[in-house]
């Protein structure tokens, strides 16, 4: 359910009087997915690295609300959430678009349960697709330049009967689930894909050195990700901005453990109110 109002260039509306209109849908840059709990923002400094490098990529000036470190944005999501009194978990959505030579922005919110969550205790089960592949650039890494292909797997996956498909590069390397990045867990080192192979880079990749320091674990990104890693991994699990740490009960005929998996979504849920 959306909340009641949006935010359009500082000025709030009703959702049901305010409609993304043709010529906005036709102009829209991007749109910035973001996490907020207890009207805290906890990826906020790595989302908004995004958000520049998007603006310089597309070659478009720099709107004022994101001059000063971002402030004047910050400021208005948090009114946003305050008007619409989301004072847990919240999901907000920042569309920018091209107006009259200029940028205009538009704030949207909408309640979310997931802090409140516990690890999905059903798990996941995950397969490999390989009908495209995705190369390694410096798009690749952004969710911009990965769009098009999560489209393509979420499409696939809704007539799979499997939870999420795995993208892979032309080397057969994993990169990652729609939006999401896999950990592997081998004894007590942890393995994800580096960005080098082509992998998406989510903001909440911060949070797992912190936490693979405190329960004792080595963190290595890696280049090459076979599914071999997957056949030899005692847990498997996803982590993302969105959704947080969603464990993973099976690929093809090897299942998967979620002991420390329990231990990573209790530390990354603390790590989030920091």
């Amino acid at each position: 359910m959306s909340s009641q109002f949006v935010l359009i260039d500082n000025q709030f509306s009703l959702v049901s009087e305010q409609q993304l209109t043709l010529n906005m849908l036709e102009n829209r840059l991007f749109t910035e997915h973001i996490r907020a709990i207890r009207n805290h923002l906890p990826f906020w400094t790595k989302q908004l690295e995004l958000i520049l490098l998007k603006f310089k990529l597309l070659n478009q000036p720099l709107p004022e609300i994101l001059k000063e470190d971002g402030k004047e944005l910050k400021r208005q999501l948090e009114r946003t959430l305050v008007k619409n009194k989301l004072f847990r978990s919240a999901l907000i959505h920042i569309y920018f678009f091209r107006k009259n030579k200029s940028i205009s922005y538009l704030i949207r919110t909408e309640p979310s349960n997931k802090q409140d969550e516990n690890l999905n205790s059903s798990g996941l089960k995950i397969e490999l697709y390989d009908k495209i592949r995705k190369s390694h650039s410096i798009l690749s890494v952004l969710d911009l330049g990965s769009a098009p292909f999560w489209e393509i797997v979420r499409a696939e996956r809704s007539n799979s009967g499997i939870d999420e498909l795995l993208l892979l590069n032309a080397e057969d390397s994993i990169l990652e689930a729609p939006g999401k990045n896999i950990y592997a867990l081998i004894g007590n080192t942890l393995l994800t894909p580096a960005p080098k192979s082509g992998a998406y880079l989510d903001p909440s990749q911060q949070l797992l050195p912190f936490i693979c320091d405190k329960l004792g674990l080595e963190l290595l990104s890696i280049e090459r990700m076979k599914k071999e890693i997957l056949f030899q991994a005692e847990e498997l699990f996803l982590v993302s901005t969105i959704q947080g740490v969603e464990w993973i009960k099976a690929f093809r005929h090897k299942r998967y453990f979620n002991k420390a998996t329990k231990q990573i979504h209790q530390e990354f849920n603390k790590q989030l109110l920091v």
